[in-house]
C-alpha cells in the first residue's frame, strides 16, 4: 500500500498515444490513492512516468510534497497558474524551470503541481494523469482543499493588492478584471479635496474601472500613466468641480509579481501627498525624478540629510522660500524678484544670508545637486507628516 508499482519509468513509451496513456496512469494513480497510497507515493510514480522530479505546492506557493527536496513558487505565481492567468512554464524559487499544472476540479483547489525541466506537452499531459488522486488525497488526509469563491467584489480585489494577500480567488477575479498577473500594474491612488463629497462619491461608483474607496481617497491599479491621467481627467469632470487641482492622483512603480503591488501602492500615497505639496495634478513614480532614490530610505535617513544641508535655514521661511526660487531660476534676481515680489535688492541680501548660512553658494553644481535632493527630501517628510494627520487642505512648510 505505500507505493504504485504500476507506473513505469520512462517519459516516452512506444505504443498507445499520449492520451491513452494518461488515462492509464490516471487509472493507476487513482486505484491506489483509493487503496490507501500516499501522495508521495503518487509523486514518485509520476516522476517515474515523466522521468522528472515533481513538487506538489499548496494554494500559495508553499512545497507539500516532492521528489526532490526542492522550493516552491510564490504565492503570486500560484495564483496566476491557479487562475489559468499565466502560461505553463515557471520559475521556482531555487531557480529551475518547471511546468505547472493547477490541481482542481470545479472550485475545490489541493494545490499546483510542478514537474522540473522544459516544457513538454506529452509531460503535462502525464501530470493531468496525478490530479485527481492529488484532490483525493488531499480530501482524505483533512489538510485541504481549499474552497475557491468567484465572487469578490473590484473593491475585495483592490484591497488584497493593497495588503499583499492575493488568494487563489482574489487572483482569479483579478483577471476577470483585467488585471494582468504576468505583467503586473502599478498601485494608484486619487484624492478629492474639493466639496462635491457627493458627486466624488458618484463619479467613482460610474467608472468602469476597479476602485476602493475610503472617504475622499480612492485606490485602483493601472498598467501605464495614460490610464492614470484619463481616470484623473474623468473624474475632474465628472465631479464638476471647477478647480482642476481638487483632484490629484499619483502612481508607483511597476512591480515584478502580484504581490509587489503593495509596495508599489505604498509609493503611490507618498507621491501623492508629494504631489498636493507641490500642487500638481499627476505624479509618477517614472516621473518624480530624485524622489525615487528617497522613497525607500526611512524617516531618520531623510531627517538627517535635510538637517546636514538645510539645518541653518530650514526654519527660516523667507529663505527657504527665495532659496526654491533662487535654484528654480537658476540665480536669476529679475525672475526671483517677480516671482516673490520683491525689489531685486532684498531679493540679493536673502541670498546673501543663505550663503553665508550654508557655507556655500547654492548655485555650484555640487552644492545645487545637493540642495535639490534635501528640498525634495524634505517635501517627502512634509507629504508624510500631513498624510498622517489625515490633513486635507494644502500647504507645506518652507514654500
Amino acid at each position: 500500500m505505500g507505493t504504485i508499482a504500476g507506473a513505469r519509468s520512462g517519459p516516452a513509451r512506444e505504443g498507445p498515444g499520449p492520451d491513452a496513456e494518461s488515462a492509464v496512469l490516471e487509472r493507476e494513480l487513482t486505484e491506489a490513492v483509493l487503496a490507501g497510497a500516499a501522495r508521495s507515493d503518487v509523486l514518485h510514480a509520476l516522476a517515474r512516468a515523466t522521468d522528472r522530479q515533481v513538487r506538489l505546492l499548496s494554494a500559495d506557493g508553499v512545497p507539500l510534497a516532492t521528489t526532490d527536496g526542492g522550493a516552491g513558487v510564490s504565492a503570486a505565481v500560484a495564483a496566476g497558474v491557479l487562475a489559468d492567468a499565466s502560461g505553463p512554464v515557471v520559475d521556482t524559487l531555487d531557480g529551475l524551470r518547471a511546468t505547472a499544472l493547477p490541481v482542481r476540479a470545479g472550485t475545490t483547489v489541493a494545490g499546483v503541481l510542478l514537474t522540473l525541466g522544459p516544457y513538454g506537452p506529452h509531460v503535462r499531459t502525464l501530470a493531468g494523469a496525478a490530479v485527481t488522486a492529488l484532490l483525493i488525497d488531499a480530501v482524505r488526509s483533512g489538510d485541504g482543499p481549499v474552497e475557491v469563491s468567484s465572487r469578490h467584489a473590484p473593491a475585495e480585489v483592490i484591497a488584497a493588492l493593497r495588503a499583499g494577500t492575493v488568494s487563489p480567488s482574489a487572483g482569479a477575479a483579478a483577471v476577470r478584471l483585467g488585471i494582468g498577473l504576468q505583467r503586473p500594474p502599478a498601485g494608484a491612488v486619487l484624492h478629492y479635496s474639493g466639496s462635491r463629497l457627493r458627486a466624488w462619491a458618484t463619479a467613482l461608483a460610474w467608472l468602469e474601472h476597479p476602485v476602493q474607496q475610503e472617504g475622499r481617497t480612492a485606490w485602483t491599479v493601472v498598467p501605464d500613466e495614460a490610464v492614470l491621467a484619463r481616470l484623473r481627467n474623468r473624474l475632474h469632470v465628472m465631479t464638476g468641480d471647477d478647480r482642476a487641482d481638487h483632484v490629484v492622483a499619483a502612481s508607483g512603480s511597476y512591480p515584478e509579481t502580484l504581490t509587489g503591488v503593495a509596495g508599489s501602492f505604498s509609493e503611490a500615497e507618498r507621491l501623492l501627498g508629494l504631489a498636493r505639496i507641490q500642487r500638481v495634478p499627476l505624479l509618477t513614480f517614472d516621473r518624480c525624478g530624485v524622489v525615487q532614490a528617497l522613497l525607500p530610505l526611512p524617516r531618520t535617513r531623510l531627517e538627517a540629510y535635510t538637517e546636514a544641508h538645510l539645518g541653518p535655514i530650514r526654519h527660516r521661511p523667507e529663505l527657504m522660500v527665495t532659496l526654491r526660487a533662487w535654484l528654480a531660476e537658476r540665480g536669476s534676481r529679475q525672475r526671483v524678484s517677480r516671482q516673490l515680489h520683491l525689489h531685486r535688492n532684498s531679493v540679493g541680501y536673502r541670498v546673501s544670508q543663505i550663503k553665508n548660512l550654508l557655507g556655500t553658494d547654492p548655485l555650484l553644481p555640487a552644492a545645487s545637486a545637493e540642495l535639490h535632493l534635501a528640498l525634495a527630501a524634505l517635501d517627502l517628510l512634509a507629504a508624510d507628516d500631513r498624510r498622517l494627520r489625515g490633513d486635507d487642505e494644502p500647504g507645506s512648510p518652507g514654500r
